[in-house]
């Protein structure tokens, strides 16, 4: 019985997500001690389009049993089946059932409560028994590691394993163990093909060809517009051209009415898959976003630096140019003992902002801004030249991987700006925006923010 509401929500979405022919991924590891042998980890991940490199394996030493399976053409019977016996905690994988141990139920946690995602696959995370016990000693850790050495494939012990999976394991995080599933969207937007342009939205989406059209549901709301002429449902107006590659697609362009930017949601069954804006870039009000789209178009290396490369300095710019378009006065340091970027808003007030691609840092970077800005705080103080001094950290990995203790952000008044923050900000240097107001608000999403 679905008793709880999100299993229920996330099983009922995945009836109207899955395909015929999806890939299937699955991960796990688990560990034997003794007779016992404990799930630590396992994932499921389900997506429309086949895997790029195969990486499956099966690994099974004296104490470990780990591996992954990448499946192509699975029928939506059989996903769902997998999907919902996972749900209950357990994972079949290379002949074997590995279950989640329990103490009392099972729990169950999703982010798809939360509407104000700009993306959102379907996701659940089941959760076992919090007070099962995985303490196990440093000579069992030590043969773990060994037999993982000489394995084949082999890994550089435990914690190497568990990084190539992608897993978090209670032996780590002193968490509960857990089963993660995902599904990703049967039909998302092309947007190489996608624009607004002199009140035209010219829009493309790529869809499973094994996906049920009529569970599509797409809105655009124009702004300013013309009232509520400006809210439209244009599913309809898609036309879908044959399966080709393995892949449909669906074009369309709308005329629409005084449109200096249009939101459009996509909406698969009941549930959202993403909101996105597109903006008019020759009706921008912003100085800043004309004078850099002239010699940077569409902001493409903009976003390159902030979304696809991996080079840190390349990071730090595309930052410092993010905080220009936004109205704040930039400049990235060359000093390397210095903060990355440092801003200043109209008023005055003085930002410095540490800049990561990776989570590995994180505790670094926020130590290093913590220090540089008790010093430029008492600097100020000591030649009498009082100004407001804020601390930001720009992490560019999405904010539900990154782990730390809230308090330690609120204590020393840092705001943390994740990769999802940067999406969001980006997309409204097309309008306004209020460079203390929006220090401001990052500081107070810092503090309501909950992290794991």
């Amino acid at each position: 019985m679905l008793a709880n509401p999100y299993k229920s929500q996330f099983i009922s979405a995945a009836e109207d997500w899955v395909c015929n022919s999806s890939s299937l991924d699955i991960r796990y590891v688990a560990i034997k001690v003794g007779e016992k042998t404990n799930l630590l980890a396992a994932s499921i991940g389900v997506s429309p389009v086949p895997p790029k490199l195969d990486m499956s394996f099966s690994l099974a030493t004296e104490g470990v049993f780990a591996g992954q399976i990448q499946e192509s053409g699975k029928s939506k019977k059989e996903i769902l089946e997998l999907l919902m016996k996972a749900a209950q905690g357990k994972i079949d994988a290379n002949g074997l059932t590995f279950e989640l141990l329990e103490d009392g139920e099972l729990g169950y946690h999703s982010e798809l409560i939360w509407g104000d995602k700009w993306f959102s696959e379907l996701e659940l995370q089941v959760i076992g028994g919090r007070n099962n016990s995985f303490a196990y000693s440093h000579v069992d850790s030590s043969k773990i590691d060994d037999a993982l050495r000489q394995a084949t494939p082999p890994f550089d012990g435990l914690a190497d394993l568990v990084g190539w999976l992608g897993l978090k394991t209670p032996v780590q995080t002193s968490s509960a163990p857990s089963i993660n599933l995902a599904v990703m969207p049967p039909v998302d937007y092309d947007f190489r093909a996608c624009k607004l342009e002199k009140d035209l939205l010219s829009l493309k989406l790529l869809s499973h060809p094994e996906f049920d059209l009529g569970k599509l549901n797409f809105a655009v709301r124009t702004v300013p517009g013309d009232g509520i002429q400006s809210r439209r449902q244009i599913a309809s107006d898609f036309k879908w051209k044959l399966s080709r590659k393995g892949v449909r697609e669906g074009k369309t362009k709308i005329r629409l009415k005084n449109a200096d930017s249009a939101l459009t949601m996509l909406v698969i069954g009941n549930t959202t898959v993403r909101r996105q804006w597109f903006i008019d870039q020759a009706k921008s009000g912003n100085n800043r976003l004309v004078t850099v789209q002239l010699f940077d178009k569409e902001l493409r290396m903009v976003r390159n630096a902030l979304f696809e490369s991996s080079d840190a300095t390349r990071f730090e710019m595309g930052v410092a140019s993010l905080f220009f378009l936004m109205g704040f006065s930039s400049v990235v340091q060359l000093e390397s003992d210095s903060p990355d970027v440092v801003v200043a808003t109209p008023s005055g007030r003085l930002v410095l902002v540490e800049c990561t691609t990776r989570i590995a840092d994180f505790s670094l970077k926020l130590g290093k801004l913590v220090d540089r800005k008790r010093m430029l705080i008492k600097q100020l103080s000591d030649s009498q030249s009082p100004s407001t001094v804020d601390g930001v950290l720009v992490c560019g990995v999405p904010r539900d991987q990154i782990a730390i203790r809230e308090e330690e952000l609120q204590k020393h008044q840092i705001a943390l700006i994740s990769k999802d923050e940067l999406y969001s900000s980006l997309d409204r240097v097309r309008f306004h925006i209020d460079p203390d107001k929006y220090i401001d608000d990052a500081i107070a999403l810092t503090s309501i923010r909950k992290f794991s």
